[in-house]
């Protein structure tokens, strides 16, 4: 069936060079978004005729070459598709908007049955304009920011300085993040930028981050000890930094779930959903 613009899946315009925060270049990341959107056979609109039509359609396979897609029902719009010089390609992967442009778009079989194929992108484009979910780390195994110390402090021990410093994360999201330190710390302070900012996330990689401080308070611990709480800004995060970190997000959402009670996993998913 074709439909026209007014659908959920929206093309995303940008203007020129604004969409650089959104963008994965990581060709493993790319991988790993279109085979999830695969194995959810989650719904995507393949757009033509300059983006004023598109179908519906699944994705059937993911390789590192490229990737299969179901063809319409109707032949004689399937041959409108293959004449284009320009497909949108648009889906979500965990409830984030992907979009990727392809220049050619070929017949191909998949399984005996005819598809459409398209080569892997060596971009695409993962849009989130939402409210971030908050995650709050582990108190066991708390996040680490590791930030620079620029220039170097030097230390009473011979030959010893302060290249970096690791301050805990006491929480996390895709837009920044809140950092916890003794209350007397010279270094946080509204308003500083700190670039370079190295955050392990388990299981995953190290992500790179600029952060900015839009605020410092005083918080009063359950141990009773004050500390002072950093909330920072993520400044510029790129696409493949904010995907790992939407994975991460997603994976420690998942195992807090599995630890709940049926009531309580029942709040959570209510409240994923609105």
């Amino acid at each position: 069936m074709i439909r026209k613009r007014d659908v959920p899946l929206k093309i995303e315009l940008f203007p020129d060079g604004d969409d650089s925060q959104f963008t994965i270049h990581s060709r493993r990341e790319i991988l790993s978004i279109l085979n999830g959107i695969a194995q959810k056979t989650t719904l995507v609109a393949l757009y033509f005729n300059e983006g004023n039509e598109f179908i519906l359609t699944t994705v059937l396979k993911v390789t590192e070459q490229g990737l299969w897609l179901e063809v319409g029902s109707i032949a004689a719009t399937n041959q409108r598709i293959l004449r284009s010089n320009k497909i949108i390609f648009i889906s979500s992967h965990n409830r984030v908007k992907v979009q990727f442009v392809a220049y050619r778009i070929e017949s191909a079989l998949f399984e005996n049955c005819a598809a459409f194929y398209l080569s892997l992108p060596d971009s695409l484009l993962r849009i989130q304009r939402r409210e971030y979910f908050r995650l709050t780390t582990p108190v066991s195994t708390p996040l680490k920011c590791i930030i620079p110390v620029v220039p170097p402090i030097e230390i009473p021990e011979p030959d010893s300085i302060i290249s970096r410093r690791e301050v805990t994360i006491m929480d996390i999201s895709g837009g920044g993040i809140a950092l916890v330190c003794e209350v007397h710390d010279t270094e946080l302070h509204s308003g500083k930028v700190y670039a370079d900012c190295n955050i392990p996330l388990p299981g995953l990689e190290t992500i790179r981050v600029t952060v900015k401080v839009q605020n410092c308070f005083e918080v009063t611990l359950r141990n009773g000890q004050i500390r002072k709480r950093a909330g920072c800004e993520f400044i510029q995060l790129s696409g493949e930094a904010a995907a790992l970190l939407q994975r991460y997000v997603v994976y420690m959402q998942s195992e807090n779930l599995i630890r709940k009670t049926p009531s309580q996993k029942i709040q959570v998913i209510q409240a994923g959903i609105q």
